[in-house]
């Protein structure tokens, strides 16, 4: 899921480079996160980073499908990491 979410981050044109080099760190963060889930201050630096990633989607257009994939793994990424 992170592999998924992190290719239509580098292939999204609409997003700014500096929002995507941010976006790709938060990526890592999460990846980081995934290693040991269950520890308290992981699921705060996992919880985070997934509110940058959607504020850094919120400002492009609902139909890229950067935002698609967002939508659909972020979810998905947050219940695996028991985040709710």
């Amino acid at each position: 899921m992170l592999t998924q979410l992190q290719a239509a981050i580098a292939s999204d044109t609409n997003l700014p480079q500096e929002d995507k080099a941010e976006a790709l760190e938060q990526v890592k963060a999460l990846a980081e996160a995934a290693k040991s889930p269950q520890e308290g201050a992981v699921q705060k630096t996992a919880k985070t980073a997934i509110k940058i990633l959607k504020g850094t989607i919120a400002s492009l257009p609902s139909a890229t499908k950067l935002v698609e994939q967002c939508s659909n793994l972020l979810p998905l990424i947050s219940s695996f990491l028991g985040l709710g």
